[in-house]
């Protein structure tokens, strides 16, 4: 596959094993800049393994990770980038949250490279963004599940990342929820022109959230 400009992730001829069972084997794929692509699959079929390779938390065995042009991770020279440096951003199916820390503090937790000014005005459009404006001092614990996941989306998204990696996002979601957070979140994704790579084992949620299907 030639590298092309407008390619945010790439991942070329990737495999990865535990001990004896291969759970990626021979994987390439590709995401635009302001794509949403699914990862379609059945539980335990190396989903989530290949968003772990993509983010930098599994180690590379074999293949090559390339973001927006640059080679980031080589299983072959045994080059990788931390996952810190690699502009990605996370979205787990527990959405992860700090109990502890108000909805502005999780928000701003990785924005270390903002002055103070700068890290509430980034906070307060990422809120706007997910239209949880009204919740900037509220904890985790006093939110819905599908506010969580709001908050949840607008840490990932508030650093800028290059790519936004997308593990079960609405599995945890009561069935009368999950659509409109789905639709919300599309929304948000596609304003934004963020290059998504999401996991999911439903059909019709991968139908209606992506541009291209794997």
């Amino acid at each position: 596959m030639t590298t092309s400009t407008a390619s945010a992730l790439e991942l070329h001829d990737v495999s990865h094993a535990y001990d004896k069972v291969r759970a990626v084997d021979h994987v390439s794929l590709h995401v635009n800049e302001g794509e949403v692509i699914c990862l379609l699959g059945p539980s335990g079929c190396g989903k989530s393994t290949i968003l772990r390779l993509a983010a930098g938390l599994e180690t590379l065995q074999q293949g090559r990770v390339v973001m927006q042009g640059q080679t980031i991770a080589d299983g072959a020279a045994r080059q990788s980038v931390p996952p810190e440096r690699r502009g990605v951003g996370l979205v787990f199916q527990d959405f992860a949250l700090f109990p502890h820390l108000s909805v502005a503090r999780n928000i701003g937790f990785g924005l270390t490279e903002l002055d103070a000014a700068g890290r509430d005005k980034r906070i307060a459009e990422v809120l706007d963004q997910v239209d949880m404006a009204d919740y900037a001092t509220a904890f985790p614990h006093a939110l819905s599940g599908g506010q969580q996941q709001r908050i949840a989306l607008a840490r990932a998204l508030a650093p800028q990342p290059a790519v936004l990696l997308l593990d079960e996002p609405f599995s945890g979601l009561d069935a009368r929820l999950r659509e409109q957070i789905r639709d919300e979140t599309l929304h948000v994704l596609k304003r934004s022109r963020t290059a998504t790579l999401m996991v999911t084992h439903d059909p019709e949620e991968a139908m209606f959230m992506a541009d291209r299907i794997y």
